[in-house]
């Protein structure tokens, strides 16, 4: 959810990433800002705090590195103090628009997706109200390095910003701005946020209005990007493994020789009034459930109030201690509530809000909401709960600290705030916010006059509020203590070869298997992954309520309530989540070295003695029911409504057979049928370890297998029917054509499917996997992306996948596109001219070595995760296979040829083939 509290700061206004294509051309690009001739200067010594190390170039360039020898990956983020705020009427979304237009290319660089795709180098931009950034994430290798910071030095004074790009690029932000009209909870978001500020530019949604982006001059665009993209106007951040010599290098021989403008970086200067009343708007939309939103206005980022509203946040939202979450969901008079947001560079909002089920009281509600966040006979906050959050906030810090990708990633957001190390402060200050702290806050922000809500009531007086102005920064980051050291990790080559070398497999004297991979990792980080299995597919099908066992797992067992199972994972530095289905069960268990068996241990409690409170089915019950109801009128479900009767009968199903594609009122019957015995039931008849497996990742401790053995080796179940494997087979579906109307959205969307007789193992299967990532799935650089969003711009996102499994032949092809509404034929009949072109003209020796390289590097980079690769153990086993398995397939996809991949398309697509079906709000007579 967008308010979902996060000790990160991001604003509360959507932030939007452009998924950018090759340029097509030039006209009227901006002119080349010349480089000076000047020998290159290395980057000058800031300061180092928390192992990230700070440098600048004297034309103001800043530059953060965070280098880890443990990780095999690089991260290189530029970050640019401009967003949103920035902007003025006529030019709103231009901060992002811009972004996207930085992926057309330089004079250098013509191909910027392209030459990404060739590295193996996964990459994309974000613009938010403050900052603009670029990021490329890869496998560590000096010469990309290299090719990136060359590339991000280009493009930020000679980027191409042409008229004919921007003509293009245009509708497709169109496409995203209309996809976003499509999301009540976005929507409200906006509308009340236009209602909350009216002066400051924080009122206006970072994409901007539809008119603006439509009509925006390249003139204009042209000079926002001259006035903001500058070095010292840009902060650098470069993580995980690197030679740091040699990239300073490299930064001092790239980006010192640009000039720094002799005209200061244009800094916006409107403050926002003290709000004067009660403010309120209200939405009508089609489809959707009841929402409330209420912002108040509070300081900037830095102001120190800042702590004590992240910390009240958490003690009103959090689950199940919330105050907002006791009194709103427990009861079912809510199915999500929350409360979280803090200022931006400048004063922004905290916003409380509550999502109701489709029949609920929305004046009780709203009357409880308000209440709550405004204080008024709100229960007073124990110390418990506040150790609580201080805990969550310690743990939240050690998980930052352990990726330093991702950690680059938050700081980004801080940036534009005026220092990096705020982040570092932040920490330091929220485990000391006290009672009387939040308690001070919430009576001097949470009030009517600072609120805006969902209408306007006139006030008997008028109370305003004025927000504080921050304190020189510098003098708060004056005592700033460094932050604690987290464990090193070792650095191991994510190859197939490697990973077996490390691995371990044993079956544990109760038949439970085992399977260890050794890595010492960053924080001494430890994954589990157990997966139960159970049953045949068409008896478990028929039990009512199978899903709804994990689901309800963390409500409790015999040895912890629902808050001490939550305090004990808290403490023990762990997350474990439980998903169920009907033939089987995962659990994942993220923890330490030094905490995995303890948590474990609770896992085991949770697993074996779950309690299944009616009070909890119950609100789950009313929770899923509400989403069904309430998502009866998207384009999504529309169309598969559409569809579902054309599969079943050429399936040959009827309702109650596992293949069936029910219809919305047949789900709700079916869950309203459900009951707590059910669930319980068939727990009871199932459940066990009788076939279990444990893979297990990281820094292992001492005494895992023994301690696996002794909690679960005894959870058996003679009589439980054992699993067997469903295989599916394939069954040809016929061609037809769906049309769906979806009223009041402003996006449609396009589903080409066709069913295929394919298994991931047969020969042919490696060169259709290249051939549909060409086609479609390989990202901007595909045919598909290139031909309907770059050359015709009818689209944001259009893409195409390959679906097959390790058993059965029950393999599926389909293109998926959001468009314009009136654009529906021609987004179909330009697909359709694609399919027959691909196989017409088949794809060259350039195309196959790219997707090649993508796919790989993709697959190496997902090994070097010990969640993925945990995962990984898991398939290998259950197919019987090693380490040695991966590396064939890895060496069968890389001697795929030309003709190969030709035929594998030609053999199972075809263009005459697909159900065709789509959903929008089209005109009919």
């Amino acid at each position: 959810m967008l308010l979902a509290c996060s000790l990160a700061w991001t604003p509360a206004q959507a932030q939007v990433q452009a998924q950018v294509r090759a340029p097509v051309g030039l006209e009227k690009p901006v002119p080349k800002l010349a480089r000076p001739v000047a020998a290159a200067v290395l980057p000058t010594p800031v300061r180092e705090l928390g192992g990230i190390e700070e440098y600048r170039l004297p034309n103001g360039l800043q530059v953060l590195l965070f280098p880890d020898a443990t990780q095999t990956t690089t991260t290189v983020n530029i970050t640019y103090r401009v967003g949103s705020r920035h902007e003025a009427p006529g030019e709103y979304g231009m901060a992002h628009l811009l972004e996207h237009m930085l992926f057309k290319g330089t004079a250098r660089q013509k191909d910027i997706p392209g030459a990404m795709a060739q590295r193996g180098v996964r990459f994309n931009g974000t613009t938010t109200v403050d900052r603009t950034n670029y990021f490329a994430s890869f496998n560590a290798n000096a010469d990309t390095l290299a090719f990136l910071l060359d590339l991000e030095a280009d493009r930020m004074v000679n980027s191409r910003v042409a008229k004919a790009d921007l003509d293009t690029e245009m509708t497709v932000v169109r496409n995203e701005f209309e996809r976003g009209e499509n999301q009540p909870f976005a929507v409200l978001v906006q509308r009340v946020n236009a209602a909350a500020f009216a002066w400051h530019p924080y009122g206006h949604a970072t994409i901007g209005p539809k008119s603006d982006i439509e009509n925006v001059p390249i003139e204009k665009l042209q000079g926002f990007y001259k006035r903001f993209y500058r070095p010292d106007n840009a902060t650098l951040l470069i993580a995980g493994a690197f030679d740091k010599a040699a990239t300073l290098a490299l930064i001092g021989q790239h980006f010192g020789p640009i000039a720094r403008p002799a005209a200061p970086v244009p800094q916006p200067y409107t403050v926002e009034p003290a709000q004067d009343g009660e403010r309120s708007v209200v939405v009508r939309r089609v489809g959707g459930q009841p929402i409330l939103l209420a912002n108040y206005h509070v300081p900037a980022i830095t102001h120190p109030d800042t702590p004590a509203l992240i910390v009240y946040g958490l003690l009103m939202s959090l689950q199940p201690s919330g105050q907002l979450y006791k009194q709103l969901v427990e009861p079912k008079l809510a199915v999500a509530a929350g409360l979280a947001g803090t200022g931006g560079v400048d004063p922004y909002v905290s916003s409380a809000y509550a999502v109701l089920p489709p029949d609920g009281d929305v004046a009780k509600v709203e009357a409880l909401l308000l209440d709550l966040a405004e204080g008024r006979n709100a229960p007073a906050f124990d110390e418990t709960e506040l150790a609580r959050v201080r805990d969550i906030a310690v743990n939240r810090y050690r998980e930052q600290m352990k990726n330093p990708e991702a950690l680059i990633q938050q700081i980004s957001g801080l940036i534009a705030a005026g220092d990096w190390r705020l982040l570092f402060q932040l920490m330091e200050d929220i485990p000391k916010v006290t009672l009387a702290d939040v308690d001070r806050v919430r009576k001097a922000y949470f009030k009517p006059a600072n609120r805006t809500l969902g209408r306007y009531l006139p006030a008997p007086s008028v109370e305003r509020v004025e927000v504080p102005p921050a304190p020189p920064l510098a003098q708060r980051l004056a005592e700033l203590k460094g932050p604690p050291k987290v464990e090193a990790g070792e650095q191991l080559e994510p190859v197939p070869a490697v990973l077996e070398s490390r691995t371990r497999r044993a079956t544990l004297p109760s038949g439970i298997a085992l399977h260890t991979l050794q890595k010492q990792t960053r924080g001494n980080t430890v994954v589990l992954q157990m997966q139960l299995r159970w049953g045949e597919r068409e008896a478990t099908y028929a039990r009512n309520g199978t899903g709804f066992v994990g689901a309800l797992m963390d409500e409790g067992s015999a040895g912890y309530t629902r808050q001490q199972l939550q305090d004990a994972l808290i403490k023990l530095r762990a997350s474990l989540n439980i998903t169920s289905y009907d033939q089987g069960a995962t659990l994942f268990l993220s923890a330490e070295r030094d905490t995995l068996l303890p948590a474990l241990r609770v896992a085991a409690d949770v697993l074996r003695r779950p309690l299944f409170p009616q009070e909890a089915f119950e609100r789950e019950l009313k929770a899923n029911l509400a989403s069904i109801e309430a998502s009866r009128q998207e384009p999504q479900v529309l169309r598969q409504e559409a569809t579902r009767a054309h599969y079943n009968q050429a399936r040959g199903v009827k309702l109650g057979h596992p293949d069936y594609v029910m219809s919305l009122d047949e789900r709700i019957a079916n869950l309203k049928a459900t009951t707590l015995d059910d669930v319980k039931r068939f727990y009871a008849d199932y459940w066990s370890a009788n076939d279990a497996q444990i893979s297990v990742v990281g820094a292992l401790p001492d005494g895992l297998a023994a301690e696996v053995d002794r909690l679960f080796g005894d959870w058996k179940k003679p009589a439980a029917p054992k699993f067997v494997r469903h295989v599916p087979e394939h069954v040809a579906i016929p061609p037809a054509r769906f049309d769906a109307i979806a009223r009041d959205k402003a996006n449609a969307i396009v589903r080409l499917h066709e069913s295929l007789p394919l298994n991931a193992e047969d020969p042919d299967y490696p060169a259709l996997e290249l051939a549909v990532h060409i086609f479609g799935g390989g990202g901007l650089e595909s045919r598909l992306s290139e031909r309907v969003r770059q050359k015709e711009g009818l689209t944001y996102g259009i893409g195409a996948s390959l679906n097959a499994g390790y058993w059965g032949r029950a393999g599926s092809f389909a293109i998926q596109a959001t468009y314009a509404p009136d654009k529906r034929d021609r987004v179909i009949a330009v697909v359709q001219e694609e399919v027959a072109r691909m196989a017409a003209q088949g794809v060259t020796a350039a195309e196959l070595a790219r997707a090649k390289q993508d796919i790989l590097e993709g697959r190496k980079q997902g090994r070097a995760d010990p969640g993925a690769l945990a995962g990984g153990l898991t398939s290998l086993a259950e197919r019987g296979e090693t380490w040695a398995a991966a590396q064939k397939r890895d060496e069968a996809l890389a001697a795929v040829t030309v003709e190969q991949a030709n035929a594998a398309w030609r053999k199972h697509i075809r263009a005459d083939g697909f159900v065709i079906s789509t959903a929008g709000d089209f005109k009919t007579p």
